[in-house]
């Protein structure tokens, strides 16, 4: 927790789905809420802007917060921390974002906290997309992937959903194997016509992403093509954790903190596939990790007291005190 006992926190945490909001005083939660994702890519134009407002919202009568972070799917790359961080000043008030008290980084930040400092560590996100980062204790750090869907989110939801798409298009083409996708896909549309049901939705990001849970499902129940299709997700996902230990250079032990709705859902369809995989880098410990609020604090405390700590998140992680 906070070191002054009392002293309020703003803490806003979210991916590619949604966005959890909490003020704490270290002791209890004053005010909680989840709302839709903050992320702009993919997403209705003013969207986060919306959103930011609802944050204020949330924190309604709640006063004398004194430290705030946002650890949030927005911030992927530098270009977007700065994007973001303007907004947050343009929208809400100084007393939610206090002056040099306010940390603006990516929702990976606080798992990075999920293990003592001097761990070797893969933390893995799996959910709507996916990004991985490798630490050796935090003298050195490295963020892979995470570069959204049109680019890299391998081995996560959407990519996922996008595969089982395109393998029910070509069976129905006939340049595919037949599928129990196809029956699954026509379930969840409700029989649309697949193009307009996807083209025409709010967030076609988001949309697609929600057939991973059929590819879950087809696979539990033995169909080849789902199988296939996760088989070469976790496949894709893994080459990036290498990737980021080779950065760092991570020697085993190493510890693999998994979170997402892909590596936490009850079957484990994809996590047991990662982790067959991650054995042979060296992973010797796998942990699901949920970000709360002890976690937050914690993070916000880290970066708050240890600027040579902070240098380093912030030279593999767009990350910025405002």
């Amino acid at each position: 927790m906070l070191n002054r006992s009392g002293s309020m926190s703003l803490l806003v945490e979210g991916g590619g789905s949604h966005t959890w909001v909490a003020v704490t005083d270290g002791e209890r939660v004053r005010a909680e809420a989840k709302l839709p994702s903050l992320n702009t890519i993919g997403a209705p134009r003013g969207t986060p802007r919306a959103l930011l407002r609802q944050v204020a919202a949330v924190t309604g009568g709640v006063t004398g917060i004194e430290e705030a972070l946002f650890a949030v799917g927005a911030v992927g790359t530098w270009h977007y921390l700065e994007e973001f961080s303007k907004l947050l000043v343009n929208t809400l008030p100084e007393s939610l974002r206090p002056v040099r008290r306010t940390f603006v980084t990516n929702d990976v930040v606080p798992l990075l906290f999920a293990e003592d400092r001097r761990s070797q560590q893969l933390v893995v996100i799996a959910g709507t997309g996916s990004g991985v980062t490798a630490r050796r204790g935090f003298e050195a750090v490295a963020r892979h992937g995470a570069h959204e869907y049109l680019f890299g989110d391998d081995g996560g939801a959407y990519d996922i959903g996008r595969q089982a798409l395109r393998a029910v298009i070509a069976a129905a083409e006939g340049r595919g194997e037949p599928t129990q996708l196809a029956a699954l896909v026509e379930r969840r549309t409700g029989g649309m016509e697949l193009d307009y049901y996807v083209y025409g939705s709010d967030n076609p990001k988001q949309t697609v992403a929600d057939f991973a849970r059929d590819v879950f499902v087809a696979d539990q129940d033995g169909d080849q093509t789902a199988q296939h299709i996760l088989d070469c997700a976790a496949d894709r996902l893994v080459d990036v954790c290498r990737g980021a230990l080779t950065a760092v250079g991570a020697k085993s032990p190493v510890t693999a903190t998994f979170t997402g709705t892909l590596v936490t859902e009850p079957t484990g369809r994809l996590r047991t596939r990662l982790e067959r995989r991650l054995l042979a880098l060296g992973a010797t410990a796998f942990r699901s990790q949920t970000v709360d609020v002890a976690l937050m604090c914690r993070a916000l405390k880290e970066l708050q007291s240890d600027q040579a700590l902070f240098d380093r998140i912030a030279g593999a992680v767009p990350t910025v005190r405002l």
